[in-house]
């Protein structure tokens, strides 16, 4: 077959596409290499996957805690950052390596991340020329590759793998098929389940363009009904993150809600104009690395002035330069000239870097630079030319980055001693999931070590010993009191005195404590609670409940058809 009747045969053009979208990944996967130890959020990640594989293992999952984390403290990640679509992955660590499961998870979610972003454009603006070109500039921009191996940041880098399935069912509520409701439920549920504060930044976004289009939802106001349907369902399918996450909200406040000790604030986190600039014009230079999107993004935008079509393609045009300005008021956000402290800015500041906006500015911009092109090279040859310019220059920024990367960060990393012998400041980020009581744990935690303190100083501890997630020890008194364990207190903590069960409350320095009025044998465990274990079979059954609903919803249609 010729390679003009291979280009116009549309039954070839998605994997044509999925070739060379597998093409660039093994492109990363080579030129990166495999220390990823590199980012910056690196430990953090790392430690919430081991605790996530040890409670795979020995049986606590779904109600497990990281009880190696902070010299054996215990700290309880996934009730505030879901671990949800990393089971797979550390199941694969289990059965093969954690490295192997490392190079997958890159490898697929890059895999899947264009994939998404194809289906999406395909779907709304039914071009497979601008899928592809929009694919490539998405999932290989510069702010995603800083994401994922200079910040290390899994969650904010995977949830672009799934920001397209949102809009694709944010598409089908406004304008398209809104009894595919569960295209937007589902999306949502995935960022959730990926990175809250991604989710959140999303909604926002969300709000907005429901907003400009507001006209269309009054229109047909079923489309309003499916909406909060698909909201309700969102809610359902993510129990396994939701109702934990409040339960310890409802029962302690943590440092994430004082921002005490917190290292980030919005304000000191903006970035300056000179950033901004540079950040949009690297992606051809060794040994230089900014916050942004990179030259191959944004070049393709300066043709909007060339830019007419036809009267169909207007109507596209307009929602994509609807998008490019939502972008352009992001990056402005984003900048020194926007008060973060200020009302009503201020009620956002939980997200710590606003240039976490950029996730959104990096979607809109590829669908604009991709349809822009699309409008102006009408010929076949000319439009082949494009898209093979794009996939060279894509793969020179993907070695020069790689480069640069290993050059700035993992070679640092390499010889950062106090990095390599994993500190508290790397494990356990900015220490937002710790009870607001607790002290600063250092040096409060080394400086304590393993003790077992009392309120009356009349008891004797010996033969302490942390087996696993289990701490007991054995102790000699012939008073009552309170002792406080060296253990994070988290809801969920039970304890027992020779095998009888005693209540467990949080110390003044939000440690375990527990009442002892006899000598024996104390042992205490993490063990969940009832809402988390409910919550993840919820979860389950919701996601078979809606499979099935789609098979049904699907087999009716055709019977229709």
């Amino acid at each position: 077959m010729k390679l003009d009747s291979l280009i116009a045969d549309k039954k070839y053009h998605f994997w044509i596409f999925f070739s060379v979208l597998l093409f660039l990944s093994v492109l990363c996967s080579f030129a990166y290499g495999t220390q990823f130890l590199g980012g910056d959020d690196y430990y953090f990640h790392n430690a919430r996957f081991e605790a996530l594989m040890q409670g795979l293992k020995d049986g606590t999952f779904p109600s497990y805690i990281d009880y190696q984390g902070l010299y054996g403290y215990g700290y309880l990640v996934k009730t505030f950052y879901s671990d949800f679509i990393l089971i797979p992955y550390a199941l694969l660590a289990n059965l093969t390596s954690k490295d192997f499961a490392y190079w997958f998870l890159y490898f697929s979610m890059t895999m899947m991340c264009g994939t998404f972003m194809y289906i999406f454009i395909r779907r709304v603006y039914k071009s497979a020329y601008v899928a592809s070109m929009s694919s490539i500039l998405y999932t290989f921009c510069l702010y995603r590759l800083l994401d994922l191996y200079y910040r290390g940041a899994w969650g904010e880098a995977f949830s672009f793998t799934f920001l397209p399935i949102v809009f694709l069912g944010l598409f089908y509520i406004i304008k398209g098929d809104y009894r595919k409701w569960y295209v937007i439920a589902i999306g949502f549920s995935l960022m959730i389940f990926t990175h809250v504060l991604s989710t959140l930044l999303l909604f926002i976004t969300a709000s907005i363009i429901l907003f400009v289009y507001y006209r269309d939802m009054i229109k047909e106001p079923k489309r309003i009904y499916y909406l909060i349907l698909a909201g309700v369902v969102t809610i359902v399918l993510t129990s396994y993150y939701l109702f934990p996450f409040f339960e310890q909200l409802l029962s302690d406040t943590f440092y994430f809600q004082k921002f005490k000790y917190s290292p980030y604030t919005t304000a000191q986190s903006r970035l300056d104009w000179l950033t901004i600039l540079r950040g949009s014009v690297e992606g051809f230079t060794l040994g230089q690395k900014s916050t942004g999107i990179g030259l191959l993004l944004l070049a393709p935008l300066c043709l909007r002035f060339f830019v007419r079509g036809n009267k169909e393609q207007k109507k596209y045009i307009r929602s994509i330069d609807i998008g490019v300005l939502i972008g352009l008021f992001y990056i402005v956000l984003k900048s020194t000239l926007t008060p973060w402290t200020r009302f009503p800015l201020s009620y956002l500041s939980l997200i710590q870097f606003p240039w976490r906006l950029y996730e959104f500015v990096v979607f809109f911009f590829s669908v604009a630079g991709a349809y822009y092109i699309y409008l102006l090279c009408k010929k076949r040859n000319i439009q082949l030319a494009a898209f093979l310019l794009l996939v060279v220059l894509t793969s020179v920024v993907i070695v020069i980055d790689a480069s640069t990367y290993k050059e700035i960060k993992v070679e640092a990393r390499l010889s950062d001693k106090d990095y390599l012998n994993e500190t508290t400041h790397y494990t356990m980020a900015g220490m937002e999931y710790y009870p607001s009581r607790m002290p600063y744990p250092d040096p409060f935690i080394l400086q304590r070590g393993d003790s077992v303190a009392s309120q009356l100083k009349e008891i004797e501890v010996y033969n302490f010993e942390r087996f696993d997630y289990i701490t007991r020890f054995d102790i000699k008194t012939n008073v009552k009191d309170s002792i406080g364990l060296p253990l994070i207190y988290y809801k969920g903590y039970v304890a027992s005195l020779d095998g009888v069960s005693i209540p467990v409350t949080e110390s003044s320095q939000g440690l375990v404590q527990i009442p002892i009025d006899r000598s024996g044998r104390v042992e205490a465990y993490y063990k969940g609670t009832l809402v988390q274990k409910l919550s993840f079979y919820i979860t389950i059954l919701s996601i078979f409940v809606l499979c099935s609903y789609i098979f049904l919803q699907r087999r009716k249609d055709k019977h229709f058809k």
